[in-house]
């Protein structure tokens, strides 16, 4: 493998955390439009070929499936965040603060990913995951610090996301909202601007519902609790190359059950598990994919898988209009195996991967986190503004509206946290030094 393969890789995968949160927002931008709100509420009475039906029935919806990329999101958190830590493993103690003075540098620019994968910017090489083996670390690892990772991770995620509830807050008390224009809409009035409800929205863990001043928060509660519970996931990572086919059947037996229940902690954590899995996996899963590349009708079998998980992913919208409980549930559940085989397919099939390696791409991929927290006020605010009538005015003033602030965002809100969150994570470590 050359030393380009690994990079293109990984800028693949942040292209594609990028693609989801753009998705994500494409799919709240529709939803301003009353015939897309109405059609998502119901397909009952929805006209083949119509605005509705094109956004929601038809292969279309891949293009607008934001809650189900949200669980893309989720499988690449799962990798990467196991994939670091696996890649010191076994783990072993930090070394005393004599020994480390004498220790091998890590590599310059390494950091942990904020949501899904390393963001690439001129700052953070694109191998920059933490913890990544370098020529030193290979031959003699260092172990990985734990100490440091639990301070920087949540200073990392909490910092932006207060930042985001503030914001919220301050587009509602500029455009008040009223709930008018369309399904969708509705469910946008009202918000509860108190400091109980902000500080339990910024809080992040101790909330899983839907959060009404910044709805999108809701997903930041599962990257929460599995970034807590990463030694869990790890462990159970190695303990499942064994077995792996029977873990895989497990996680989707628990989600389809969740997805059949109602219940939201099987819904969520079994797409983190199969990005651990598929970390834990990485080395012996890549080795197949070449020989298969190599193969004949390797190239067949790659697409298919490539075009099967988007399929699968938005499956639910294209029997919608056929099916019944819980024949639609079931149908619901696919998408967390789609999500699994997108991410799996940008990880493991170059093609994909050098598709996914412009320089667009990267810069989507580096402000995604930023896009993912500051859209959703944009866009219910422009949308309420011009009103159901001129829906289309209100998405054309804020989907670059949402890109541009996402990269103010970006520069002056998350890249310091960054900092703050190494720098809080090193002398946390060090002032808890192993004995």
């Amino acid at each position: 493998m050359s030393r380009e393969e690994p990079r293109t890789r990984l800028v693949a995968l942040d292209a594609l955390r990028g693609v989801a949160a753009a998705i994500v927002l494409v799919h709240h931008v529709s939803m301003t439009a009353p015939s897309v709100s109405a059609a998502y509420s119901s397909s009952e009475n929805v006209a083949i070929f119509s605005t509705g039906w094109w956004v929601t029935l038809s292969p279309l919806k891949i293009l607008f499936a934001g809650p189900e990329f949200v669980l893309v999101f989720f499988v690449l958190s799962g990798f990467v965040l196991v994939l670091t830590p696996l890649r010191r493993w076994p783990w072993t103690p930090r070394p005393a603060p004599e020994q480390a003075a004498s220790a091998p540098a890590p590599a310059a620019g390494s950091a942990e990913p904020t949501s899904g994968v390393p963001a690439v910017s001129a700052s953070t090489p694109a191998l920059a995951v933490e913890g990544a083996p370098t020529a030193a670390t290979t031959t003699a690892p260092q172990g990985y610090d734990w100490l440091a990772y639990y301070p920087r991770r949540i200073i990392r995620l909490a910092i932006p996301v207060v930042v985001s509830v503030a914001l919220a807050a301050a587009w509602i008390l500029l455009v008040p909202r009223t709930g008018e224009g369309g399904a969708w809409m509705a469910k946008q009035g009202s918000p509860d601007l108190g400091i109980g409800n902000l500080l339990r929205e910024a809080s992040i863990l101790g909330y899983t519902g839907r959060p009404d001043v910044n709805p999108p928060l809701w997903s930041l509660a599962w990257e929460m609790w599995f970034s807590l519970l990463l030694p869990v996931g790890v462990i159970l990572a190695v303990a499942s190359r064994r077995w792996t086919l029977a873990w895989v059947a497990l996680l989707l037996a628990a989600s389809t059950a969740g997805y059949l229940l109602g219940s939201e902690p099987l819904m969520y954590l079994p797409a983190f598990g199969l990005g651990a899995l598929l970390a834990a996996n990485h080395e012996t899963l890549q080795a197949r994919s070449q020989r298969l590349a190599a193969s004949r009708g390797g190239t067949l079998v790659w697409a298919g898988i490539a075009v099967l998980g988007p399929v699968l992913l938005v499956s639910y919208w294209l029997f919608r209009p056929v099916l019944t409980a819980p024949w639609n549930e079931l149908t619901l559940a696919l998408r967390v195996p789609g999500a699994a085989l997108i991410v799996a397919t940008v990880a493991l099939w170059p093609p994909v991967q050098r598709m996914l390696s412009g320089r667009l791409l990267a810069w989507l991929g580096a402000i995604s986190f930023s896009l993912y927290l500051v859209h959703f006020p944009v866009v219910v605010s422009f949308g309420q503004l011009f009103g159901p009538e001129y829906w289309w005015a209100g998405a054309l003033v804020s989907l670059p509206l949402s890109l541009l602030l996402a990269q103010l965002m970006y520069r002056w809100v998350e890249l310091p946290a960054q900092k703050l969150a190494n720098r809080a994570g090193k002398a946390f470590a060090a002032s808890h030094p192993h004995p």
